[in-house]
């Protein structure tokens, strides 16, 4: 075989080597087959070459798409960050608003946008404008969009490729801010420079309106916070003055031995007691019960403790006092309201008991060993003005021990709603007249406890033992 053959041969066998296009054992006979080889073989070689190049520039087309997707993921999803960080900050979507806007301009083409806030539960046509950016829409088209989507039960994120009353082709995308609370607002786009809004434009505002009704939610929250901080505050202060006017320490007596027990319901209780030296030989004894509670009985309370002392300084007959009082009463406080109250003057230097009870509790009294109860004779006090009130006159010999006392006593209940009752309370006073006012009235306490157990107490808890002296 000559040179040339033999090159020729080799440059064949290479070229089929990668190419792989005749099989080994077929080799080309002569130098003219060898070179007819090499010329296909070269041929096919461009021709792989040229599918090779042409998948290249098709895969760096794919490419280039797939990094300009990732590239759009990675702006809109930077753009939900610094929305929440934006939030985060300042918590609060009013102010935050224009700088939201900011961002999503930067991921969602449109032409026109209104930013609302409803006003409302569910969600209607009220509703504030918190950012408006539009050239076409207007607050009427949007009370309209808004009423529609109500109507067909479709306040939830829609795309709409066309105006849903009347019919203009032109792309809508309603993203509602929404949480587990409640629907806060809406986003509404309207109209879009690339002909409509896609699924992912939808996903994104979602996202971006999730966040914004998590920080509607969290200012609600604190909002709230705040108010019933305040509240509480306000209650503490109002609770405190109350107890200012409950008195700390009962006046002593030479031959009459007084003890109270109060315990409110509430923070702010309706119930009202008093005790006033009136002179050397004579005591005045109030206890009442504001009809109501919390913050509205006690101002009542309050109305009525002042008028009775003001009147305490300048009169000694319990007629005209309580006369007077529920003048007073009756024109300062709403018609649905009143008070229960007792009313004694007792004189234990000529052993009297004058009394006036004004829709109260039956008063309990042992005299000289005998057990009375006084029933209320007249209407509460605030009920009416110009009502004439006359007193019940009790004169004793040798003792009188009385009790009287708030239904926050009697109608107290345990667990399976049973009332302590009058009759409970009547034994223990009975079966406590050795004792003190103050044995009487921690055994009372006791034993009241201990029936109500677990239970929430639901009405204040007052009461007043007086005993004299023997």
């Amino acid at each position: 075989m000559d040179k040339s053959t033999q090159y020729g041969l080799e440059i064949y066998n290479k070229l089929n080597e990668k190419l792989a296009y005749y099989k080994k054992e077929d080799q080309p006979k002569d130098l003219e087959e060898i070179k007819k080889r090499i010329e296909v073989l070269i041929d096919v070689l461009f021709e792989e070459g040229e599918s090779y190049r042409t998948q290249l520039e098709e895969f760096s087309l794919q490419l280039e798409a797939q990094v300009e997707e990732l590239s759009k993921l990675y702006e809109e999803l930077t753009a939900v960050l610094d929305i929440g960080k934006i939030l985060n900050e300042t918590l609060d979507p009013h102010g935050s608003m224009e700088s939201i806007i900011k961002r999503i301009k930067d991921i969602i083409s449109y032409n026109d946008i209104i930013v609302g806030e409803f006003s409302d539960f569910p969600p209607r046509k009220d509703f504030s404008i918190l950012h408006a950016d539009f050239t076409i829409l207007d607050f009427e088209k949007t009370v309209q969009i808004i009423d529609y989507l109500n109507a067909e039960g479709k306040i939830k994120p829609i795309i709409l490729e066309k105006h849903p009353i009347t019919h203009e082709e032109v792309p809508i995308m309603f993203i509602p801010i929404e949480s587990r609370m409640k629907v806060w607002g809406f986003f509404l786009f309207y109209g879009s420079s690339k002909g409509l809004f896609t699924a992912g434009n939808r996903k994104i505002m979602e996202s971006v309106a999730e966040q914004i009704a998590f920080s509607y939610d969290t200012l609600d929250f604190l909002n709230k916070k705040i108010e019933q901080e305040k509240l509480e505050e306000q209650l503490r202060i109002a609770s405190e003055i109350q107890q200012s006017l409950l008195p700390k320490t009962l006046p002593e007596f030479e031959n009459v031995d007084i003890h109270a027990f109060y315990r409110p319901a509430y923070d702010i209780g309706g119930d009202y007691y008093d005790v006033v030296k009136m002179d050397d030989d004579k005591a005045f004894l109030v206890l009442a019960d504001v009809s109501g509670k919390s913050v509205p009985a006690a101002l009542i309370m309050t109305s009525f403790r002042s008028i009775l002392r003001h009147e305490l300084e300048s009169n000694n007959d319990l007629t005209t006092i309580v006369y007077k009082l529920n003048n007073y009463i009756s024109k300062e406080i709403p018609q649905d309201r009143f008070v229960t109250a007792i009313f004694i003057i007792l004189d234990y230097k000529e052993k009297k008991l004058e009394m006036i009870n004004c829709g109260h509790n039956p008063t309990l009294i042992i005299k000289d060993g005998e057990l009375l109860s006084f029933e209320a004779e007249y209407m509460p006090v605030g009920i009416m003005d110009g009502f004439f009130f006359e007193s019940q006159t009790l004169e004793y010999e040798n003792e009188i021990n009385i009790a009287i006392y708030t239904d926050g006593i009697t109608e107290a209940r345990n667990m399976e709603k049973e009332e302590f009752e009058l009759e409970r309370l009547t034994e223990l006073f009975v079966k406590s007249r050795e004792l003190s006012s103050k044995e009487t009235l921690e055994r009372i306490i006791k034993k009241l406890d201990e029936f109500v157990g677990g239970a929430p107490q639901h009405d204040d808890t007052t009461i007043m033992i007086v005993k004299s002296k023997v």
